[in-house]
């Protein structure tokens, strides 16, 4: 069965929203090396993206014109290439439809349809990121791999956090740590054995 990996960054105190972005999208070296360590885990055997609608609006807003700017850096374009080819699947109730292509729109129970999916012949399951979305696969239990990158910042406030009330703890293994040139730790972190999700 594929796995439903989460991949994205926080802060120390687990805010998972930022409009300027953790960490800057100029910082080249980072997202390589970010990109180098995400080859060992979980996200580099997924085949299709899982988003809901903010994180497809952002991305459905600046990664298209990248793929086409012959002035990007090559590694921004190769990616754009990558996310316009990938499967994608935007849950959203709100969205009258999606223009990205390769993207499919699911307004069906959340559980139900990830469910489905992962009973589909193919390989991992891959959500880059977002707030709301994660955040409802959390506390569904929903999410095989966890794939961290805790920035070191405390905000202190703010309502856009990744981890809200559960019905129950989340038993989770520590697979493997990367510490970066910035102080960024990716954590990597997998459903502890014997602890299935709830359908």
């Amino acid at each position: 069965m594929r796995d439903v990996v989460l991949q994205m960054h926080t802060t120390l105190d687990g805010l998972a929203d930022s409009k300027e972005g953790f960490v800057p999208i100029n910082d080249r070296p980072y997202w390589k090396a970010l990109g180098s360590a995400l080859q060992h885990t979980g996200a580099a055997d997924a085949d299709t993206l899982l988003m809901g609608k903010g994180t497809y609006r952002q991305f459905v807003g600046f990664w298209p014109n990248v793929a086409t700017d012959p002035t990007a850096p090559k590694d921004w374009r190769a990616q754009a290439r990558f996310l316009h080819e990938t499967p994608k699947v935007v849950f959203s109730r709100s969205l009258q439809s999606v223009r990205w292509s390769n993207t499919t729109l699911v307004r069906g129970d959340l559980a139900r349809e990830i469910g489905r999916l992962k009973r589909r012949p193919g390989k991992n399951l891959l959500v880059p990121g977002g707030v709301g979305f994660p955040r409802a696969l959390i506390e569904r239990d929903l999410v095989d791999e966890y794939l961290l990158s805790v920035v070191p910042i405390i905000v202190g406030e703010g309502h856009h956090r990744l981890f809200g009330p559960l019905a129950q703890p989340r038993r989770l293994e520590l697979q493997r740590t990367w510490t970066f040139r910035n102080g960024v730790v990716l954590h990597q972190y997998q459903r502890r054995h014997g602890a299935s999700a709830r359908r």
